[in-house]
């Protein structure tokens, strides 16, 4: 396993991953913007939105294998296809997708895209393209091995926004003005079509759960809705209130000192005061909805963060439908990720940070606050600076945490807490 950090604007440098020795160098022709290791792990598409252009290194040599160049179009977005012989580019102002064939040496072209890669996914053999024409949304089935067209179908929405694939169907999600969604067949018959409510602004983020079994819809509304796939009805809504917080759910409450922070537990549903934030109508951005939801890996657990209360966090257990645990921190949550790897021998952990020096970790065991060395504190600064983003290793016994100059690995010796 490897990992890339960009050392400088124009290079970046690629590491082993267990030893962190330097396995090869990259000096690209602009300021780096993208970075997408190929599905097979031996290329890296290197992407230069400033210049239109996208280069492809393999890690065995350190010079540009290719420069796929956009032109007078320019460069949005990138995606490897699975085969990791193909490249999807988007070009600015959603004129065109270049389909770049890397075994073929040819370029091919898919015009009128709807959304950049997040209105493209791959399932199985297919790739599911959303595109707008004539003032309506449609979606194209691609067979991407040679881009043969399978299906193409008008969808019933007004302004399509996300397109997901669960259970062998295309969920689609309408305008965030148009609380509705829609599951088709992959042959474009309409499966169902849903309003959730009227009156308010509707799906605002979607987790599908590894065994596409449920999808969890966070709305503006504040509450999440658990999609099942098999009968396409709503199966559950919980709503992010205080009366939510059973007698049996575990709180855990962060309590900062001089020394550190550590976790008090409030047993009682009484004590439990959410530190909501007073929304500010003239910031375009405003903290409303459930804007954080993800299934762990196993999908016993869902993790949701209602954006109005960014500080606290809500797990929620699938086997009963509750509100298990409520995690409640000093600062905003900015991001969360579980153990992508699921095990018997050990508890499902989850991991968060909130642009400071620790890191938070939860599993069904307890909740942790762990220091990290040299971060930024609000007497001084250090080298890695306050964490602002992390992801997990694939085999799960790792944490890599990416501060505003540096980077650190958080290592689990045991597997586990």
């Amino acid at each position: 396993a490897m990992v890339s950090t960009q050392s400088t604007g124009f290079r970046l440098v690629v590491r082993e991953f267990e030893t962190l020795q330097i396995v090869a160098v990259l000096t690209c022709i602009d300021s780096i913007d993208k970075v997408l290791w190929a599905p097979n792990s031996q290329s890296i598409l290197i992407c230069c939105f400033k210049r239109g252009v996208s280069q492809l290194w393999t890690i065995n040599n350190s010079v540009c294998a290719s420069k796929l160049d956009e032109g007078s179009s320019g460069l949005f977005d990138a995606v490897w296809c699975p085969d990791s012989k193909q490249i999807l580019t988007w070009s600015e102002f959603g004129v065109r997708i270049n389909v770049w064939s890397l075994s073929h040496k040819r370029v091919s072209y898919i015009q009128s895209p709807k959304l950049n890669s997040d209105g493209c996914v791959f399932y199985k053999n297919m790739a599911i393209i959303s595109e707008r024409r004539d003032r309506e949304d449609y979606i194209s089935v691609f067979k991407y091995s040679d881009w043969t067209i399978l299906c193409n179908f008008k969808v019933g929405t007004d302004d399509l926004v996300s397109i997901n694939v669960i259970n062998g169907a295309v969920l689609i999600c309408d305008s965030p003005f148009t609380p509705r969604f829609f599951v088709y067949d992959l042959q474009g018959t309409c499966i169902t079509k849903m309003d959730i409510y009227s009156g308010k602004l509707g799906v605002k983020c979607i987790s599908i759960s590894r065994s596409e079994q449920f999808a969890a819809m966070g709305c503006y509304d504040g509450s999440c809705r658990l999609l099942n796939s098999v009968t396409w009805s709503v199966l559950k809504e919980w709503k992010h209130c205080a009366d939510a917080v059973a007698k049996n759910t575990i709180c855990y409450v962060e309590e900062k000192s001089e020394s550190g922070s550590r976790f008090s537990i409030k047993e009682s549903s009484n004590d439990i005061e959410l530190p909501f934030v007073k929304a500010n109508h003239e910031d375009p951005y405003l903290l409303v909805g459930v804007g954080l939801a993800e299934f762990s890996a196993s999908g016993r657990y869902l993790a949701t963060r209602l954006d109005s209360v960014p500080s606290v966090i809500w797990v929620w257990d699938m086997e009963d439908l509750s509100l298990c645990s409520l995690l409640i921190y000093g600062a905003p949550v900015v991001t969360m990720s579980w153990d992508p790897l699921f095990s018997k021998d050990k508890d499902e952990t989850l991991a968060m940070c909130c642009n400071a020096d620790h890191v938070y970790i939860w599993s069904a065991s307890g909740a942790l606050a762990l220091k990290v060395p040299n971060c930024e504190t609000l007497n001084g600064a250090g080298e890695l600076g306050p964490i602002r983003n992390m992801a997990w290793s694939c085999k799960g016994n790792c944490l890599i945490l990416k501060g505003d100059y540096h980077f650190c690995l958080c290592y689990f010796p045991d597997y586990g807490l």
